[in-house]
């Protein structure tokens, strides 16, 4: 049997660094779907490393941020994961819109820990309409319903 060599995101990963590794599409859904299905087993730790490996290897891909957020959730460090959602409405930029369920997760944690969330829900509501894409706009008012 032959193993493949490993692929220039694990290389550099190994080595401390992503520096320099252009990972493609497949392997970055790879890092997801393993990090989802990790947490789908409440393999939390596991996940969460799987997850910074993400981060790492594609910042801008709401998913990570998202992912490593809720890692922190359910273990209790509502104010990590707060933090975490913030960043990513900083970092994941898609069609020219930050991240709309990176600010609604951030509402959501916001109202968890007993803060306004109004401005993330406002900004989530921008960022939606900016992107033009009719399902966010819907999951934004979904959320503002609920979190109001």
């Amino acid at each position: 049997m032959s193993v493949a060599p490993p692929h220039d995101a694990h290389r550099a990963y190994d080595r401390g660094s992503l520096e320099g590794a252009q990972p493609n599409d497949t392997t970055i859904e790879a890092i997801y779907a393993a990090g989802h299905w990790l947490l789908s087993r409440e393999r939390v730790a596991d996940a969460a490393e799987v997850f910074r490996v993400m981060l790492k290897a594609a910042p801008r891909d709401e998913r990570a941020w998202l992912g490593l957020g809720e890692c922190h959730e359910r273990i209790s460090q509502p104010l990590i994961a707060l933090e975490l959602y913030g960043a990513g409405t900083v970092v994941a930029v898609a069609v020219g819109a930050p991240s709309v369920r990176c600010f609604l997760a951030r509402a959501r944690m916001l109202s968890k820990v007993g803060r306004d969330a109004e401005g993330a829900l406002d900004a989530a509501d921008a960022a939606a309409e900016r992107a033009g894409d009719d399902e966010l706009i819907a999951l934004a008012r979904r959320e503002r319903a609920r979190l109001s």
